[in-house]
């Protein structure tokens, strides 16, 4: 195998693969790009057993030739290392057991390792994925995802770490995919419309969910599901992430919650007044008191020995029902409020004080729900 390629390319493509790349793997080969090189195509795949990637870059003669054909397996962190020691071409050439990566006097020499004790990895391309928009997906997962747990503790349940994807007939007649996450004390779900029904109801590793969408994607791109993965397609490109065994959750009784309470107020003026009230923060003290009455929101801080800090705001709008007082993990508040879209928030609180609902007034299908702290 002997083909030249330009460092910014072959640069991009090594960064891209080595996303999908566990340099830990006890497989020794799963630490490795496989590449491949015919008259066509220059193919780069890499993969762990939870997720895998493909790229294909055309041999245009230009930015990418070839002399040779033929395959081999490089470590990615050693290539890594490598490639940012060149300028401008670089040139790949197999020796026996021997790879060459060089340009001009600058070479290296590696012990080749056979592309042939590379598993074969699948990717499941079907000739007509569903077609989503990206960057909507992108926002989607990370909207949801900050109520997932960021914890790597192994007692703490599964789900609490994934989001489950889950086909939806809307009541005004649409087709929705509803992404949902919760880690017990917040639930965040939101709709990503489709143009047709799919089946649907799987769960995955919120972590590997946002690695499916890349930089470098377009704003269309094709989205495929299998008995073990999702998997997206564009240009020359698949990505896939394994799905997680875990029970998909259940929210319908969630979402049929009697609401009591009905209060309004901007997003923005909502997270500046919490960012008043405090004067300190850590891990441990997070509760904040909030009093909403009519046309006023008073929020008060405290921390044991240390101080208490307290800010207003008369943006606050009482649409249904009346004030009350409430703790909450403000944190919970700020991100909840912070992923939905600018302008008028509507804040509901159940008739026991239990349950909160939180959403966009321009978006009803991006819903927050927070659970109050306790009051002893």
């Amino acid at each position: 195998m002997k083909f030249q390629i330009s460092k910014n390319k072959i640069e991009h493509l090594v960064e891209f693969i080595s996303n999908y790349i566990d340099s830990s793997d006890t497989y020794p080969t799963f630490r490795c790009i496989n590449f491949s090189i015919d008259n066509e195509y220059l193919t780069l795949v890499g993969a762990s057993s939870i997720m895998g990637a493909k790229k294909r870059v055309k041999v245009d003669e230009t930015s990418v030739k070839v002399t040779r054909e033929g395959s081999v397996l490089i470590n990615a962190n050693i290539l890594k290392n490598i490639i940012k020691k060149f300028d401008k071409f670089v040139t790949f050439e197999t020796k026996g057991n021997l790879i060459d990566i060089y340009e001009g006097t600058t070479k290296f020499t590696l012990t080749k390792i056979d592309a042939s004790e590379y598993p074969q990895i699948s990717f499941d391309e079907p000739e007509n994925p569903l077609q989503i928009n990206s960057k909507e997906f992108e926002k989607i997962v990370s909207d949801v995802s900050i109520s997932t747990t960021q914890t790597s503790d192994k007692l703490i349940s599964v789900i609490y770490k994934c989001i489950n994807l889950h086909y939806l007939h809307t009541e005004d007649n649409r087709h929705a995919i509803r992404f949902v996450a919760t880690d017990s004390y917040r639930l965040s779900t939101q709709l990503l419309f489709i143009d047709q029904p799919i089946d649907l109801n799987i769960v995955i590793d919120a972590k590997n969910l946002k690695k499916i969408i890349t930089k470098d994607a377009p704003e269309n791109v094709g989205i495929y599901f299998t008995k073990s993965r999702i998997g997206i397609i564009y240009e020359d490109t698949t990505v896939w992430v394994v799905l997680n065994k875990a029970e998909p959750i259940q929210i319908q009784g969630l979402l049929q919650t009697k609401f009591s309470r009905h209060y309004q107020i901007d997003r923005d003026e909502l997270i500046r007044t919490i960012n008043k009230a405090l004067f300190y923060t850590n891990e441990k003290d997070k509760k904040m008191a909030f009093n909403f009455s009519e046309n006023e929101l008073n929020l008060n801080y405290e921390i044991p020995e240390l101080g208490t800090g307290t800010s207003n705001t008369s943006g606050l709008k009482i649409v249904k029902g009346y004030g009350l007082e409430i703790d909450f993990n403000y944190n919970y508040v700020k991100e909840a409020a912070g992923v939905l879209n600018p302008g008028l928030i509507n804040i509901f609180i159940s008739e026991n004080a239990d349950k909160v609902l939180i959403s966009s007034e321009s978006d009803k299908n991006h819903i927050q729900f927070i659970t109050p702290l306790r009051r002893y």
